[in-house]
């Protein structure tokens, strides 16, 4: 399963994907095609990954050519913020690959967290606070 939501968290505004099932190329893409029915996220918005609940056994390096494919599709995320949310330390590893494989290919900052604060911090880093609403 795959959801998505816009998240206004300590006055980030961000957009969460969860994935619950095998991250593949094609998962990713699905993913993006959700994410891009919001605004901020063709506009360069940051993303947090939750990838706690997927299967991550399929997710090779010829899945990382797909998904890298699917991103060039999306010229206004140059440079957006992708933060990976994983569950363990072998995950992390895979998470830490993804975010320097071919990434001149598609240049994005891209970084790996265990814990949910952590990766919004990061996400938040030189970005200005979301407008306060009444």
């Amino acid at each position: 399963m795959i959801q998505t939501r816009r998240i206004v968290h300590k006055s980030l505004v961000f957009l969460k994907i969860d994935i619950q099932e095998a991250l593949t190329g094609e998962a990713v893409e699905k993913g993006i095609e959700v994410l891009d029915r919001y605004p901020e996220y063709g506009s360069g918005g940051p993303v947090l990954w939750d990838l706690r609940e997927a299967d991550l056994s399929r997710y090779s390096t010829r899945e990382m050519v797909v998904t890298n494919f699917v991103l060039q599709r999306y010229p206004g995320r140059l440079s957006a913020k992708s933060a990976s949310l994983v569950a363990d330390r072998s995950a992390m590893l895979l998470a830490r690959l993804w975010s320097v494989y071919r990434i001149e290919q598609f240049p994005q900052e891209r970084r790996a967290f265990l814990d949910f604060e952590d990766a919004v911090a990061w996400l938040a880093e030189g970005i200005p606070a979301a407008a306060e609403t009444t």
